[in-house]
């Protein structure tokens, strides 16, 4: 076999590969968060939050393998599998307007005073929501999407403020953990019309 070749090399990248720039993140606040006092904010956010996560990642998973001992050797199978948490950059504008939601879906897991929780469960009608991450191809097209199920915040990083750093805008850091992704091309119209990956079978 020859030496592979630069065309050889173009021929097997014939659209250019992907680019981190071409995405965008949407959040579904929990539906009971948005039936609350709460909804205004929550609204606000979930209506700018493509527009302002600058920064996020197509979600890695792993599998936890089981190891057993015979004969002196290491056996691997494979365990449970774990699904990381999400951390996506958000950018803050003056209305403060994604991290009021944020901060009212934090409050509503568990209340800063009494330490109680306004949202029961982690299905539907209680504290999670859902995440979708679209990756687009170069013509704007979607070229893969990642359904992230029962999705609540974990984390809300500090923003620092510096008298110095006036050339710049502020952003923050939010993680998210989530039970599990789904991943698919679709139309982006929602899970309805959502069609699964067709490579993955079962």
């Amino acid at each position: 076999m020859a030496f592979p070749s630069i065309t050889d090399f173009k021929e097997q990248l014939l659209d250019g590969g992907a680019r981190p720039s071409l995405f965008e993140m949407t959040i579904d606040f929990p539906a009971a968060l948005l039936a609350s006092v709460a909804a205004p904010q929550v609204l606000g956010a979930s209506n700018k939050f493509k527009f302002h996560c600058r920064l996020s990642q197509i979600p890695g998973t792993s599998h936890n393998p089981i190891v057993v001992k015979f004969a002196g050797r290491e056996i691997k199978y494979a365990g449970q599998r774990v699904f990381q948490n999400l951390s996506v950059t958000i950018l803050n504008d003056e209305a403060f307007s994604v991290r009021r939601g944020l901060e009212a879906w934090f409050e509503a897991m568990n209340t800063r005073e009494s330490n109680k929780t306004k949202l029961n469960s982690p299905t539907f009608g209680g504290y999670a929501g859902t995440g979708t991450i679209i990756q687009y191809k170069k013509n704007g097209k979607p070229a893969r999407t990642y359904r992230l199920v029962d999705m609540f915040p974990v984390t809300l990083d500090a923003i620092a403020l510096d008298w110095a750093n006036d050339g710049a805008i502020e952003d923050y850091t939010c993680e998210f953990a989530y039970q599990y992704f789904e991943p698919g091309i679709d139309s982006i119209g929602g899970a309805a019309d959502r069609v699964l990956d067709p490579t993955i079978t079962i």
